[in-house]
């Protein structure tokens, strides 16, 4: 009896209004999950991925530094935007960014610890483990990895300069309204379905099959707009990059080359496929972000046509 009396209230006007507030509680959450790491809540996301050595945070080199300043010289910020966005160390292998120009938050960039490395032999090899096991360094895969990790300055301030340049762009505050308008389109089609062919007065397993068909299209909806705008951001960071003349491209080509073999690497160490054998992210069903292959041929040859268009244009 209890049971039913809790299912007949969610059909009352009463519990209808409820629902609607809950649906709008969660998107309000959604929305506020997805952006405030990038700015109200800037400051911790950084320190959660902040790179630590003996509990204390590790700090940028002089070197580093100026790969840095190299790299906002490269794009020509204003004054303002230079001294808006901040680099720290990152934890990982991977450059990073988080927050936006475009907010008052504020910007970070994430350089990972392996662009202190100048050659094989500074490599701190004790402090450098996968899935908290030691590499063997000797081995085939081992030596892959140990190439991929030492980047040449130039390939460092090209990753540097592809993180500032996806932080001039509205990708957080898009990538944030996305999963929210994707969850109201789902309640409200579900509403309006349960209201016009009159769900509420047929089984609950018609209603649950109703609602189980709505959330799979919603978040068909939210999966391909996120993808589709993921990859729209990155080839175009891309593109701006090869404005910047032949230097430039040929370090793209060396930079992508260098992920693909870190990848490579960390599949023949772990065993796992969570990468292909060529290095890309080796996704099920969705595309979550642009092959790293398509991106480093882009640099190799793609941008020759992109130029091209430009120029003729």
């Amino acid at each position: 009896m209890g049971r039913a009396g809790k299912v007949s209230f969610f059909l009352t006007e009463t519990g209808r209004q409820v629902v609607f507030y809950g649906a709008t509680t969660v998107a309000i959450g959604i929305f506020a999950g997805h952006y405030f790491p990038h700015s109200i809540c800037i400051s911790y996301y950084r320190e959660f991925v902040q790179a630590y050595k003996n509990g204390e945070e590790r700090k940028l080199s002089e070197k580093l530094e100026q790969r840095y300043k190299r790299a906002i010289n490269l794009l020509d910020l204003s004054e303002f935007e230079k001294k808006f966005a901040k680099p720290f160390m990152v934890y990982g292998f991977d450059v990073f960014n988080a927050g936006s120009f475009k907010t008052r938050f504020g910007a970070y960039v994430g350089i990972p610890s392996n662009f202190e490395y100048d050659s094989a032999a500074t490599i701190d090899r004790a402090d450098i483990k996968i899935r908290n096991q030691p590499i063997d360094w000797n081995s085939e895969a081992g030596k892959l990895l140990e190439d991929a990790l030492v980047l040449s300055e130039d390939e460092q301030v090209f990753g540097i300069a592809r993180e500032l340049l996806t932080m001039k762009t509205y990708k957080s505050l898009i990538q944030s309204i996305i999963p929210t308008v994707s969850w109201m389109f789902t309640y409200a089609l579900g509403s309006q379905l349960n209201e016009r062919c009159n769900f509420y007065a047929r089984p609950r397993s018609l209603r649950f099959i109703l609602y189980t068909i709505c959330g799979l299209f919603g978040f068909g909806i939210y999966s391909f707009s996120t993808d589709m705008t993921e990859i729209y951001y990155e080839t175009d960071v891309d593109k701006q990059m090869a404005r910047f003349g032949p230097d430039v491209i040929d370090a793209g080509v060396r930079f992508y080359d260098k992920i693909l073999k870190k990848n490579v690497a960390i599949r023949k160490l772990t065993g796992e496929d969570y990468y292909t054998a060529k290095g890309n992210v080796n996704y099920l069903i969705r595309q979550k972000a642009a092959p790293l292959t398509l991106r480093k041929e882009f640099f190799q040859t793609g941008y020759k046509e992109f130029i091209g268009t430009e120029e003729t244009s």
